[in-house]
């Protein structure tokens, strides 16, 4: 069955927590760890990422991470950028919506 995770501070993940999702990570010192972590865990296909974490990941880390299939990771923040947006509904969907033709 698949699961949804969280991934963020402590800050971040209570909300989560309230709604119901039990499967949460808090990373530390090395947050890469803690993403190669949950790309081991099979049974995870979706990833809540507070974007904080992934601002501590250098630029390669943070590129392999955002462009997985399996789990998919979705950061949020405080200020969505449109750019960001535009390119998760290009990987779910597989076509660019803001394209001009």
């Amino acid at each position: 069955m698949a699961e949804l995770a969280v991934v963020g501070r402590e800050q971040f993940v209570v909300g989560f927590q309230l709604a119901g999702i039990r499967t949460i990570f808090q990373p530390g010192d090395d947050p890469y760890r803690t993403f190669q972590e949950i790309r081991a865990n099979k049974n995870i296909s979706v990833v809540i990422v507070d974007e904080d974490v992934l601002n501590r990941l250098d630029l390669h880390d943070r590129s392999e991470i955002e462009d997985s299939v399996n789990p998919v990771f979705v950061p949020l923040s405080e200020e969505a950028s449109q750019e960001n947006l535009r390119r998760l509904i290009r990987k779910s969907v597989g076509v660019d919506l803001w394209e001009q033709k």
